[in-house]
């Protein structure tokens, strides 16, 4: 078994009010980037139902900075993948 990783990072609005408003569409933002590297990782090998393996991701770490930003590191098993041979 093998576990992909991917991190996704966004930094904060600076047009929000504060932090707190603008962590909410950074964080989203982050998720998608992370979503993105790790999609990439599965179509690299050779995965075959990617929406399927992508609802298994789980956000195994999530930090909030002072100023708003956020990073979100997603995981992934490999174990039970329908993959394509090459």
């Amino acid at each position: 078994m093998t576990l992909l990783e991917a991190q996704g990072v966004a930094a904060a609005d600076l047009r929000t009010p504060n932090a707190q408003v603008a962590r909410v569409k950074a964080e989203r933002t982050a998720r998608e980037r992370a979503e993105k590297k790790l999609r990439d990782k599965l179509e690299a090998i050779g995965a075959t139902d990617l929406d399927a393996a992508m609802a298994k991701a789980e956000a195994v770490e999530v930090r909030y900075g002072s100023d708003g930003s956020v990073e979100v590191k997603l995981q992934l098993s490999t174990k039970g993948l329908d993959v394509k041979k090459r």
